[in-house]
Formats: C-alpha cells, sequence, structure tokens
C-alpha cells in the first residue's frame, strides 16, 4: 500500500488529465485516478463504536403526550448536548428523551423543560409547516447505510413535519408517511408522545435484529439553541440532517413487517380556458366539467423493499410552482411537489452538475408546463442484501403533438471499501408510441477518503437515433469532485467536470452542454466560541472557468471573494464581489425586452444580505445585488418578509426587483417578481393556503388556493381553486382574454389499511 502511495502522484493524474485532448487517454487516466484514490482510501480505519440497545416497551402507554407513565421512567433518557450556538456545553434548559418500541411501533418521548414557558415557540399550526416553532426531531438511518434516512419532527402545537433524508444531508420535505404524535403543555414545559409504525419505514432484519442509526435533537427556538444526541462537532453544518453522524442502536426480537394500504381517490371540477377563434380575431370561453377517479396502493415486499402501484394518477392539490425570473441563457429547473414522486426519491437522485440523470418532473409535463395525464405505473423501491434498489415505470397519454410515452428508471447502488462511501449504476428509458427513443445510463459513487475529505465522480451518456453517428463522447457528461467538508479551519471544493455537446438524457435535466468546466472553492471558517457575537464566520474565494468543447474557446469566468457569518441568535449575514467574462457565442432575448448581441462581455457585481433568525415571529431576508451586467448596469433587490401573526395565520412575502439598462435598449426596464402567501390553520386538522404571484418578465398574475381537511394520515379533502391572469392583455393582437386558464378542484381520498 505504501508502495503504491508513494508512486502514484495524484496532483500530476489531475495535470496530465487536464491537459489531454484525447478522449480515450481521460478515460484511462481517469480509471487510474479512480482506482487511486480507493486504494488510499482503504487505508483508513473507520470503526464503529459499540452500537446501543434499545429497550422493549414492557408496559402499554396512554398516548396522550404527557409521558407521565413510570415504564418511560424505567427507560434511561438520552445524553444531549449542545450543538449550536456553541456545541458541547449540557443543555440550558433540563431535557428528557426517551426512545423505546414493541411489536408494532417504535415509541419516542420527549419531557421539554422550560423555566420560561412564555418563550415556547408555537407560531404554526400547519400540517408539514415549521415556521421558527421549538421542536422535537428524530432521524432514522433505517437501512443504516449512512447516506439516507426518515425525519420525524414535531412542534409542542402538535404539527407534524416529515422528511426524506439522501446524499447524507440533502432534506426532501414534500414526503409524508404514517405516524402519530400528541403534545402537552403546561406550566413545566411541553411533552410529546410519537409512535411510529414499523410498516411506515423500510429496515433489514438478521434473524429479528434490526441495526440503525439514530438522531434526536430538541431546538429552543427563540435562544437559536440546539442539543443533540449523541453529540456531534460544532464544525459540521446541518449535523441534524446527516445520517452519517447517527448512533448506531439495536431493536431486538422485530418481525418483518408487510404493510398494505390502498388509496382511491375521487376529484371532480370545472375548468375555463380561453381558446383563439378560428379566423384569429379574439378569444371564446371554453367550459369543461370534470369527474375523475383513481387508485394508489403500497405493498411491502418485504420488510426493506416496497412497491407503490398508481393507476390514472392525479395532483390536484399540488401547490403551483414558484415563479422564476431568468437572467441567464440557460434552462432552469423547478422542484418535484408531486407526492408520489417523493418517497425514496433519494434512490434514484443522480446529480450530474447542473442536472440530473432523472428528473421525475418530466413525467406528466410538458416543456412548457402543461399537464399531461399519467395513465399509470409502479416503482419498487428498497435495499436487497448490500444493494440499494430503485425501479420506476410510468406510462403518459398522448398530448397534443406529444405521443403517449413511457419512462423507466432503474438503479442499483451499494457501500464500498467504508460505511461512508457508495457506488452505483442507473439507467433510463423514455420510448414514445410514435417510435422514437431516448435511452441513458451512468455510473457514480461518493468516497470518503479520509476525516472530512470526499471524491465523488459521475460518468453519465445518452443514446438517441438523431445522435447515433457522433462519438459517444459527444453524447457525454464527466464530473469528478474533492471536497473538505467542515465550517470550521480550511476547506475547498474541487471540480472537474464535461458535458458533449449533444448529450441529451431524456427523463432528466440539464442547464449547460458542450463545456469544460474547472472550479475551486477555498473557505477559511471561524467559530469564535460564546464570548463571540457570531457563532460562525467565513470567508470564501470561488471561481469557476466553462471552455467549449467543439470550439475550444473560454466562454465564462466567475471568480471573487465572499464573507458570510451566522450571528449567536440565528442571523444570516454575506457580502461579496464577484468579476464575470462571458463570451456570448448567440444572441438571446433578455426577459423578452432586450437582445443580448453575440461577443465578449466583462463585468463587475458586488452582493450584500441579511437575513433575521426564523424564530423570530417578524422576520425578513434583504439582498441588494449592483454592478455592471454585460454591456450595461443592472440593480436587483430581494426582500422577504414574513410574519407569524399568530398560530392560526401567517404572511409571507417576497419581492425580487431588477432594473436594467442595456444598449439594445434605449431606455431602462425594471421585471417584478411579487409572491404572497397566507397561511390559516384553525388547528391541525384544518388549514388553508393562498398563494399570489406576480410576474411582469412573464406578464402573468396567478392564485393558487388550497383548503385541506385532514381527518387522519392519508385521509384528505382538497379544494383547490387555480387562476392565471394576463397583466399586459395589450401585448398581442388580438387582444388577449383577461384570464387564461380559470379551475376548481375538489379531491376526496381514503386509506384502507392493512
Amino acid at each position: 500500500m505504501n508502495a503504491i502511495k508513494n508512486t502514484i502522484n495524484l496532483k500530476n493524474l489531475f495535470s496530465i488529465l487536464l491537459k489531454s485532448n484525447d478522449k480515450y487517454k481521460q478515460i484511462i487516466l481517469f480509471t487510474v485516478l479512480l482506482i487511486s484514490i480507493i486504494l488510499i482510501s482503504k487505508n483508513e480505519s473507520l470503526g464503529q463504536s459499540q452500537p446501543m440497545l434499545i429497550p422493549y416497551l414492557n408496559e402499554p402507554i396512554v398516548f396522550d403526550g404527557r409521558v407521565d407513565e413510570p415504564v418511560w421512567d424505567s427507560i434511561d433518557p438520552l445524553p444531549l448536548v449542545s450543538y449550536e450556538p456553541v456545541s458541547g456545553l449540557p443543555p440550558s434548559e433540563a431535557t428528557e428523551i426517551r426512545i423505546s418500541y414493541d411489536d408494532e411501533y417504535i415509541y419516542a418521548s420527549i419531557k421539554a423543560y422550560d423555566a420560561d414557558t412564555t418563550g415556547i415557540r408555537i407560531n404554526s399550526l400547519s400540517r408539514g409547516r415549521l415556521s421558527g416553532d421549538d421542536l422535537f426531531h428524530i432521524l432514522l438511518d433505517t437501512y443504516n447505510d449512512n447516506e439516507s434516512a426518515i425525519v420525524f419532527t414535531v412542534t409542542p402545537g402538535g404539527v407534524k413535519w416529515d422528511a426524506t433524508i439522501s446524499n447524507d444531508g440533502d432534506a426532501n420535505s414534500d414526503f409524508s408517511t404514517y405516524w402519530d404524535v400528541v403534545t402537552h403543555v403546561d406550566g413545566r414545559g411541553w411533552f410529546a408522545e410519537v409512535r411510529i409504525p414499523f410498516s411506515s419505514i423500510g429496515f433489514q432484519d438478521e434473524d429479528g435484529r434490526v441495526e440503525m442509526g439514530l438522531l434526536a435533537q430538541r431546538m429552543i427556538a427563540r435562544k437559536n439553541e440546539r442539543v443533540l444526541f449523541p453529540e456531534v462537532p460544532g464544525d459540521i453544518s446541518g449535523a441534524y440532517f446527516k445520517s452519517s453522524l447517527a448512533k448506531k442502536v439495536v431493536f431486538e426480537n422485530v418481525s418483518g413487517r408487510r404493510p398494505l394500504h390502498i388509496t382511491p381517490f375521487l376529484a371532480g371540477g370545472m375548468e375555463q380556458e380561453y381558446l383563439l377563434n378560428e379566423t384569429s380575431t379574439g378569444y371564446s370561453r371554453d367550459d369543461n366539467q370534470k369527474l375523475n377517479a383513481g387508485l394508489d396502493v403500497k405493498y411491502g415486499v418485504t420488510s426493506n423493499l416496497t412497491l407503490d402501484l398508481t393507476v390514472n394518477t392525479d395532483f390536484a392539490q399540488v401547490e403551483a410552482d414558484n415563479e422564476q425570473v431568468n437572467l441567464t441563457r440557460f434552462n432552469q429547473s423547478f422542484p418535484e411537489k408531486r407526492q408520489f414522486f417523493q418517497e425514496r426519491s433519494g434512490t434514484f437522485d443522480f446529480n450530474t452538475g447542473g442536472g440530473g440523470l432523472f428528473h421525475s418532473r418530466r413525467i406528466g409535463l410538458t416543456e412548457a408546463g402543461d399537464k399531461v395525464r399519467i395513465l399509470g405505473g409502479g416503482r419498487l423501491a428498497g435495499r436487497v442484501g448490500s444493494w440499494d434498489l430503485g425501479f420506476l415505470n410510468m406510462q403518459t397519454d398522448k398530448f397534443q403533438d406529444n405521443p403517449s410515452e413511457n419512462f423507466g428508471v432503474v438503479r442499483l447502488r451499494r457501500n464500498v471499501i467504508n460505511p461512508y462511501s457508495h457506488a452505483g449504476v442507473m439507467g433510463t428509458s423514455r420510448i414514445g408510441m410514435d417510435g422514437s427513443y431516448n435511452l441513458s445510463y451512468g455510473i457514480d459513487g461518493s468516497i470518503r477518503l479520509k476525516g472530512d475529505d470526499y471524491f465523488t465522480y459521475i460518468y453519465a451518456q445518452s443514446i438517441e437515433e438523431e445522435t447515433m453517428d457522433r462519438s459517444p463522447f459527444a453524447a457525454s457528461r464527466l464530473r469528478l469532485h474533492w471536497e473538505r467538508r467542515t465550517r470550521e479551519g480550511f476547506a475547498w471544493q474541487s471540480t472537474i467536470s464535461r458535458s458533449g455537446d449533444v448529450y441529451n438524457p431524456g427523463a432528466g435535466f440539464i442547464n449547460r452542454l458542450d463545456y469544460q468546466r474547472f472550479g475551486q472553492v477555498i473557505n477559511y471558517g471561524w467559530m469564535p466560541g460564546s464570548s463571540s457575537p457570531l457563532q460562525w464566520h467565513s470567508l470564501q474565494m470561488s471561481g469557476a472557468v466553462y471552455q467549449s468543447t467543439t470550439e475550444k474557446n473560454i466562454e465564462s469566468i466567475d471568480i471573487g471573494p465572499t464573507w458570510q457569518a451566522t450571528t449567536n441568535k440565528g442571523n444570516e449575514i454575506n457580502t461579496g464581489i464577484t468579476w464575470h467574462y462571458e463570451n456570448i457565442p448567440s444572441s438571446f432575448n433578455l426577459l423578452g425586452r432586450a437582445e443580448i448581441p453575440t461577443g465578449e462581455y466583462e463585468f463587475i457585481r458586488g452582493v450584500a444580505g441579511y437575513e433575521i433568525a426564523s424564530s423570530q415571529l417578524f422576520r425578513t431576508r434583504i439582498q441588494a445585488d449592483v454592478g455592471t451586467f454585460y454591456d450595461g448596469w443592472m440593480f436587483e433587490m430581494d426582500l422577504s418578509p414574513s410574519w407569524n401573526i399568530s398560530r392560526h395565520l401567517e404572511l409571507e412575502a417576497s419581492w425580487l426587483y431588477n432594473l436594467i439598462k442595456v444598449p439594445s435598449v434605449e431606455e431602462r426596464f425594471a421585471s417584478h417578481l411579487g409572491q404572497v402567501r397566507v397561511e390559516t390553520a384553525l388547528n391541525t386538522h384544518f388549514s388553508t393556503n393562498a398563494f399570489i404571484q406576480l410576474n411582469t418578465s412573464n406578464n402573468i398574475i396567478s392564485g393558487n388556493i388550497r383548503l385541506r381537511y385532514n381527518f387522519r394520515d392519508g385521509n384528505d379533502f382538497w379544494i383547490v381553486f387555480n387562476t392565471g391572469m394576463n397583466n399586459n392583455r395589450h401585448r398581442t393582437a388580438p387582444m388577449l382574454p383577461r384570464t387564461d386558464v380559470r379551475t376548481l378542484h375538489i379531491k376526496y381520498t381514503y386509506t384502507f389499511h392493512q
């Protein structure tokens, strides 16, 4: 091993890899580099401490949130240590968290004592919404893979928030599963009992023995204080979402659970749409009444492998997308909010940098955002032995000129080398009933080299009839990324990536093609301690260079320093300056108002921002960005205030303002993106959400109003109203209608459990 480490110089290999124009030589060097890193990483010993045995609940409890049964007192509480604002201290308020289980459930309880109970924050009662509340948080790495997890969070008001974790820290809060919680608040503090069915989580057992990772947290919002189990160093950012930091725990004599959930739904409503008449002289209203029914089925094939089936899939209750303002010449992506695609979504994650090999929003939506009916499909996801397995297949209906299409995804991944590293493969297909096809495949992995150092790699390639005569490298993407993950001391990110000019994953997303990118971030962070008003701050220098793979010329450069800080109260500050270089190969239209011509541009921009901690009842984020912009100048202001008037009413707004002057337009022009969200909640079951948006760059005013009554998990009644209005009706002839589309949907779902 030492001989190998002494003879292989990784720096020289990187240098040769960058300078080589021979594609086959690049692949060979990449393989040698990868093998070298694997050999080095094997030298590290990553021993695990002895797992902790979770006690069995020998007596029943009254599930009322009071945590006053003697059986709770017979269980030792978890030892908690502060993580923020200063790590390593005992909790400022007495806290007792206990974990137990029986044949059906994992139980967790908290006694969150508080010397000032008037300071306990219950800011919202809306299901799935955390608005700076106090909270109790449990993370379960159910597959014990140090990579994925499920998070269960509860507030003193009984609000439930759940999320899946992927990539050891990426949280997806659009996920939802079945679990119960009851809370109680009195003059001593607040208390909660949580009950998580084994059937709601995937796990592996060996003769009834189940090993998982466990992390528990209490958040005292008014103090911006987090106390955790197990103890975590304060130099690790977002530790409460990292499954690799969870304590290994063991449940004994657990039998496999095979849940069966059958969820039929019934939906009806009306749609009003204004369509251009046959003579193109005006618009006429078309009214449609709709009645729809469908079915979702969830079945536990094994305790760690779940099959989901859907027929005539409907997403009427999903919140509208956030409008965006695109000031670049590249595509922008929208996040997935549809519930069916959320569960175990991390299994299907394949991040290629600026996109992914699979992007579920390609299913059931056109490029223009029109909805396409999903006829049905299925997903099989979980773990088989040492392998994470994901299989998805969906069929969409024909829509206008788009044929009916079939989308397929296969994903395999497993731990390699050490408990904190993994490697995997993915294949995707998009096949049209008209004979068109697109196939893509890739390999990826993340290797923990030593301590906080990680190396990730991806290679992906697409295959379609139109590009079969091109080199495979023209239809491929490669990314190598080496980073040190810490927020104290030196940290860095070094990235080399390449994308061919015809790379096109039909079931995925890409924002930029035809480039070689060399990026570097160097960061130094300080954690001054309790004597300073700052919890953490860092100075960072970052830069990236994009070179065209076909023309070989430099297309983009960004470089500059930034300073970021977080105060002990949780407020955030940032400021920086960046020098930009852009070589525009072909002109593009900016916000429909200005033409940016072909040519070379240099501009400098400065930014400064401040954000009040989310624990405050009134909070805001403000950021200003000003400087030259292509051959002109631009000023940008982003203002986002929020106000919890009471636990029953929350107001949230944002305003993004851009004032732009470029020579192609005689007068300066402005764009406004305004958003207002009103959240109301009578209790944790009944809530409404109104989301209004104005986007002058698209000349659109839109509204999305949703009323929800949640009888219990899986049993919901929805009323959803959507409208889209034209802000500038005279921009085309004939004059546009005041409203493009207006819909009213009513939906009811009921889940049968077995």
